[in-house]
């Protein structure tokens, strides 16, 4: 099985530390928030409204760090 924070040997019972796909992964993923967070910061409030955001949502979402989803 294989996961973000590596591979579990179920016959071991141990887990292998993470993977260099893993590592990537989570590089793209924060690097993807990271962007969708900075276009958020430059819209105003009438596409928020469009995407579904009210302000409150949008900045609760723009102050969130990159590494947290």
């Amino acid at each position: 099985m294989t996961s973000m924070s590596g591979t579990h040997d179920k016959r071991r019972g141990t887990t292998a530390g993470p993977t260099a796909g893993s590592w990537l992964a989570r590089l793209t993923g924060w690097r993807e928030r990271r962007a969708l967070r900075r276009a958020l910061a430059r819209m105003d409030a009438h596409l928020w409204a469009d995407l579904g955001f009210d302000e409150a949502a949008a900045r609760e979402e723009m102050d969130k760090p990159f590494w947290k989803g």
